[in-house]
C-alpha cells in the first residue's frame, strides 16, 4: 500500500468532504461522545461545504493537501500561513476510519510541515481536543509539544494547544 500526498484539486472536493465527515463522525462516536456536545459536532460538520473548500484552495496563504491510498482519498490536512510572520496554523486534519493506523495521518502531517518549512515558516501550531488520544500521540511522535491546556475553550470542552519548531 502506497500513500500519495498532494494538493487538493476541485474534482477532489466532494470525496474529501465525505471523508472528513466520516472521520469526524467516527471520532465523535469513539472518543468525543460525552465530552464534545453534539451541537458542537453538528456545527463543525456544517463547515464542510464545497464553497468553503474552494475558498481554502484559492486562499493564497492557505494549504490543503489530501492523502490517497490505492486511488481513494484517505484523509486531508488544511491550514494557513499567518501573513509574513513565519508562523502557520493547522486548522484540521482528518483520516477516514478505514485508513487509520496506515500512516496516512503521519504522511499528511509530514508533507504539510515540509511544505511550510519550504515556505519559510519557523513555527506551526494546532489545537486538538484532549480526549483525542490517537491524534495527541501522533502529534507528540512527530515532535509537537504542548504549549497550553485550554480548559473549556470551545463549547465548554478542553483543548490542547501544541506547536512544533521547524529547523
Amino acid at each position: 500500500m502506497s500513500i500519495t500526498v498532494r494538493a487538493l484539486e476541485e474534482p477532489d472536493i466532494d470525496e474529501t468532504i465525505q471523508v472528513m465527515k466520516e472521520a469526524w463522525t467516527y471520532a465523535h462516536e469513539t472518543w468525543e461522545k460525552g465530552h464534545y456536545p453534539i451541537e458542537a459536532h453538528e456545527f463543525d460538520m456544517s463547515l464542510n461545504t464545497h464553497e468553503r473548500y474552494t475558498a481554502s484552495m484559492e486562499y493564497e496563504l492557505g494549504f490543503f493537501f489530501i492523502a490517497e491510498i490505492d486511488g481513494k482519498i484517505a484523509g486531508s490536512i488544511r491550514g494557513e500561513i499567518i501573513g509574513a510572520s513565519g508562523f502557520a496554523m493547522i486548522r484540521n486534519i482528518a483520516v477516514h476510519p478505514d485508513y487509520m493506523e496506515n500512516g496516512a495521518g503521519r504522511a499528511l502531517m509530514e508533507h504539510a510541515l515540509e511544505y511550510l518549512k519550504a515556505q519559510g515558516c519557523h513555527k506551526v501550531s494546532l489545537h486538538t481536543q484532549a480526549v483525542l488520544i490517537p491524534a495527541v500521540n501522533l502529534y507528540l511522535k512527530i515532535g509537537f509539544v504542548p504549549e497550553a491546556y485550554l480548559a473549556k475553550q470551545w463549547w465548554g470542552c478542553d483543548f490542547i494547544y501544541m506547536s512544533i519548531w521547524l529547523k
